[in-house]
């Protein structure tokens, strides 16, 4: 089995070359990369060079950014069975193509596979709230709380049927510009495609309260809210939603009380952010209806 890996990356290179770094030690080895670059320099020719005479490389230029808009480019090159989208700051522990081709091979009947997000040198989870111990067929309730792109393998006969939202995820120049993960993997799932969620398939990720400040945590923390707001508000009832919002709001006084108020405001900074992206789904509503008229 050939296992496609599609990443997107702009305006980085030493994260980029760490991943090739831990491409290059995979026990197994049968598999491509397609390098969406669109950085406008060529900051990543070197590293290109070097790796692609470890295993194959496409590399591809993209004028436009956006990862969503990257990866939708990169499906249209795939040639293995198996899928991948990695981000351009993860990491693949050794092993870790080797299990999922084992996956597929004794699971011909499901879909895709979501592994767990690991920090790049501690075992634990690499986001707060990404990542359990229990195994099993994902649903919708269920994704959003594990889907994260860079630990989802795919079947390649669905990755060139279902494509990215362009207007969601990092770089897509929206006010929800994150969230893209989870939609993606709604989207498979609201195509009857069976997922399963393994965590003992592990993909490192730097944790983000450990590589950003306080106030870059909390511009990143809104922007997660508003574009899971915006999200959630497309394939859940308003009732869900509006509790999803609340269920947090106690946590506020929690930390308050005990003294975490830096965990405090980017807890308000998620609810903020979920509460506008819930009414930014209402605001697109409104917009799509008044051009149809």
């Amino acid at each position: 089995m050939q296992i496609s890996l599609v990443l997107s990356t702009k305006n980085r290179v030493k994260e980029v070359g760490d991943f090739l770094k831990s491409l290059a030690s995979q026990i197994y080895q049968n598999f491509e990369l397609i390098l969406v670059d669109q950085n406008l320099d060529n900051c990543l020719e070197e590293l290109v060079k070097i790796y692609s005479k470890k295993f194959p490389i496409l590399h591809l230029k993209q004028s436009q950014s956006g990862v969503s808009r990257g990866r939708n480019l990169g499906r249209l090159y795939i040639k293995g069975c198996l899928v991948a989208f990695p981000d351009d700051d993860s990491i693949y522990p050794p092993e870790i193509l080797t299990q999922v081709v084992d996956f597929f091979h004794n699971q011909p009947n499901y879909d895709g596979v979501i592994g767990r997000v690991y920090e790049l040198e501690e075992d634990q989870n690499a986001f707060l709230y990404c990542g359990d111990d229990h195994s099993g067929l994902v649903d919708l309730e269920r994704a959003l709380s594990i889907g994260i792109t860079h630990a989802m393998f795919y079947r390649s006969s669905m990755v060139k049927t279902i494509m990215f939202d362009e207007t969601m995820g990092p770089g897509a120049g929206t006010s929800w510009g994150c969230g893209d993960d989870i939609d993606y993997l709604f989207r498979c799932i609201n195509a009857d495609l069976k997922i399963y969620y393994n965590p003992q398939l592990i993909v490192r990720h730097p944790n983000p309260f450990k590589i950003y400040n306080f106030p870059q945590l909390l511009k990143r923390e809104y922007h997660y809210g508003r574009g899971n707001g915006y999200l959630m508000s497309n394939y859940f009832s308003r009732n869900f939603v509006i509790n999803k919002i609340l269920q947090d709001i106690p946590y506020i006084f929690i930390t308050l009380f005990q003294g975490q108020w830096k965990y405090c405001a980017y807890i308000m900074a998620t609810i903020w952010g979920m509460s506008l992206g819930y009414w930014d789904s209402f605001n697109q509503i409104i917009k799509t209806q008044t051009n149809n008229i």
